[in-house]
């Protein structure tokens, strides 16, 4: 118990003004994930046929490239326990899971959503940026620990 809530304390840690915590970054990753699912969810079902081309969203491990994230994907500054956030991760990439696994395959390539930075995606692309988008945010969590006493 006591490592558990070590582990707590760490993760909730603050290293000044603006700079996000391991949890926030971990909320940010479960809020951005939870809200993709929704979209991909709703565009399959309402979106017509938009077929584009792939963008370089590879481009999003990045990190000498800061974006801000969009208001409904800032974490609240409230202290979250390891175990909550494992929950609220695995949620999330079960429901995204759901989502892709039950789709016609050929509807994830033609039907697509904006995204902020890279334009229009197709929901194929937008599933793969979901990967992307943490890998570039665990470099910013191996960052974040290192500065940490």
């Amino acid at each position: 118990m006591r490592q558990a809530a070590r582990v707590s304390r760490t993760i909730n840690r603050n290293r000044g003004h603006r700079r996000w915590t391991i949890a926030q970054v971990l909320e940010h990753l479960y809020l951005i994930e939870t809200s993709i699912a929704a979209m991909i969810a709703h565009t399959l079902k309402h979106g017509e046929s938009q077929p584009v081309e792939e963008k370089p969203i590879h481009l999003t491990v990045d990190r000498s490239k800061k974006v801000e994230a969009p208001d409904f994907a800032r974490p609240d500054n409230r202290f979250f326990t390891r175990h909550e956030l494992e929950e609220k991760l695995h949620q999330s990439r079960q429901r995204l899971r759901q989502i892709t696994e039950q789709a016609n395959p050929a509807d994830l390539e033609a039907k697509s959503f904006p995204h902020p930075i890279f334009g229009p995606l197709n929901l194929k692309q937008w599933v793969e940026f979901v990967g992307y988008h943490e890998q570039r945010h665990l470099a910013q969590i191996e960052e974040i620990k290192a500065q940490l006493p």
